[in-house]
């Protein structure tokens, strides 16, 4: 009887293992390293849409089967890590039944009742990949339109500043409204300047590649209140390691645009940004000032009123499919609330 049971949930499992590893979202392969190039011992269905073969077709063929030229030494360089007991992860191109070539995200291991096989999830990232590059070419028009407001326009009210506090120190004996249309043009041109290094602020990139999102995070908070004379402070928790890269970018510019927000607008004496990881309730970020406040209610002329970066900020949080919440009032400072997916969502999206 026990024997029976025992073989019962056995075969159960096998079938539960069956049913997951057909029904995936996202390409599985498993291949046999006992020879050079690996060979497919077995797909699932996700790869036969994908790739647009058969399972038929793609077992017992080399793993180079599907690969182009110029990414055969990545795939090599793949296999002889996973020999070595690594787990890698890599971003490779590899080529469907119509001779299309896409771009893809494999993470790749040893089986670990088999150490002469290997599995290898594929996950497609073209999508993926053109959200980079429209990322990337925005990042770089924004650097030059930083330099040049930062080369030209600031430059030249700065020189114009230095020139008007000479005329005032010479215009001791000029007629009180001359000193007084002095005195104007200079706190004019003081708030300019403050308004344009605002700009810049809010245009530049964060270091992310050298520094890392979180130092480069921490960075970015210290210098705003550095430059807008308030206490500023980030709090991170939760599962920080495990926040997608993808999101990274957008994150960074999210959180700046909501601390320009605050130094153009809020009149605030301190600022806090919260951001929590969860890897499944996603992420959470709040960015709250205690500053002079506005109506929510009218958020939609507030856009004409000087607050289109709110706007913008909703924007970006909607194309990754998160939510943005304006909590405010007069008076009572305003508290800015992010979410995103979680990292799951994430990629089943990437991958569907």
């Amino acid at each position: 009887m026990a024997t029976n049971r025992t073989n019962y949930v056995s075969r159960a499992s096998d079938q539960r293992y069956r049913h997951l590893f057909e029904y995936m979202p996202i390409c599985i392969f498993v291949a046999d390293l006992t020879v050079t190039p690996a060979v497919i011992m077995e797909v699932n269905r996700r790869t036969e849409l994908v790739y647009g073969y058969t399972a038929a077709e793609l077992v017992g063929n080399s793993s180079n089967y599907l690969v182009p030229e110029e990414s055969r030494t990545s795939v090599q360089d793949i296999l002889q890590r996973v020999q070595q007991g690594e787990t890698v992860t890599a971003e490779i191109t590899n080529r469907r039944r119509d001779g299309t070539i896409f771009p893809v995200r494999v993470v790749a291991t040893l089986d670990p009742t088999d150490s002469s096989r290997m599995f290898a999830t594929v996950e497609d990232i073209t999508a993926e990949k053109q959200r980079r590059s429209e990322a990337e070419a925005i990042e770089a028009e924004r650097i030059r339109i930083a330099h040049e407001i930062h080369d030209g326009v600031a430059q030249s009210l700065a020189g114009l500043r230095f020139k008007s506090a000479l005329w005032s120190h010479q215009a001791d004996s000029a007629p009180p409204p001359m000193r007084a249309a002095l005195d104007e043009m200079r706190d004019v041109l003081n708030t300019a300047i403050a308004d344009i290094r605002r700009a810049i602020f809010a245009l530049r990139p964060m270091d992310l590649e050298v520094l890392g999102f979180f130092p480069a995070l921490t960075q970015l908070v210290t210098d705003f209140g550095d430059q807008n004379q308030l206490a500023a402070r980030l709090d991170v928790s939760g599962q920080h390691d495990i926040l997608p890269a993808v999101y990274e970018l957008p994150l960074s510019r999210i959180i700046q645009e909501g601390l320009n927000n605050i130094g153009h607008h809020a009149h605030a004496s301190s600022a806090r940004v919260c951001l929590n990881v969860d890897a499944a309730r996603g992420v959470a970020v709040s960015v709250r000032d205690n500053g002079r406040g506005f109506d929510p209610s009218q958020f939609g002329s507030a856009d004409h009123a000087g607050h289109f970066g709110l706007r913008q900020m909703r924007e970006r949080i909607l194309d990754l499919g998160g939510t943005l919440d304006i909590r405010s009032a007069i008076g009572q400072g305003t508290e800015l609330l992010i979410t995103l997916p979680p990292v799951v969502q994430e990629v089943n999206h990437a991958a569907d």
